[in-house]
């Protein structure tokens, strides 16, 4: 719905220039350049520098698809760099923008594993399977979850 807002206003103007001054003239807009270095950053291995320019392109006004994405990929890069309370804050910042999108829940999922809040992270992907069911990826996350979890219980009991 905003994406079709954003369009209709963005034809408008440029219809009332094109009426206006016999030209239209087109405004292209600039992709954020802290999500650009972060995703290449991420894609590069770099975890680190895209920790930081993820942190820097979400304080700006991404917009709700960007944002959601954003956020969900700076809290995988928190969670593989070991800054497991952040990944776990920033995917539900993810989550508060978007409750049905699945990922966030599995990353948040591996985060709160992480920091050893087993019933959250169990309630984590289980959500993010019932979100989409067909995801390999919640399934995998929940299996090996469970596995490590009676691994660990098992290795507890005398």
């Amino acid at each position: 719905m905003f994406r079709f807002a954003k369009t209709l206003v963005v034809s408008v103007g440029v219809l009332m220039v094109a009426s206006t001054t016999g030209q239209a003239q087109v405004i292209y807009g600039h992709e954020n350049s802290n999500l650009a270095q972060a995703n290449k950053a991420m894609m590069a291995g770099e975890l680190k520098t895209a920790s930081k320019y993820f942190g820097r392109a979400v304080k700006a006004n991404l917009g709700e698809e960007k944002m959601v994405t954003a956020l969900n990929n700076f809290c995988a890069v928190e969670y593989a760099i070991g800054h497991n309370e952040n990944a776990e804050k920033v995917c539900s910042q993810a989550i508060g923008e978007d409750r049905r999108y699945w990922r966030a829940y599995v990353n948040r999922g591996n985060a709160r594993a992480a920091l050893g809040k087993q019933l959250e992270a169990e309630q984590d992907y289980e959500r993010a399977i019932a979100l989409k069911p067909g995801s390999r990826i919640a399934k995998n996350a929940l299996a090996s979850f469970r596995a490590n979890t009676s691994t660990q219980l098992a290795k507890a009991q005398p």
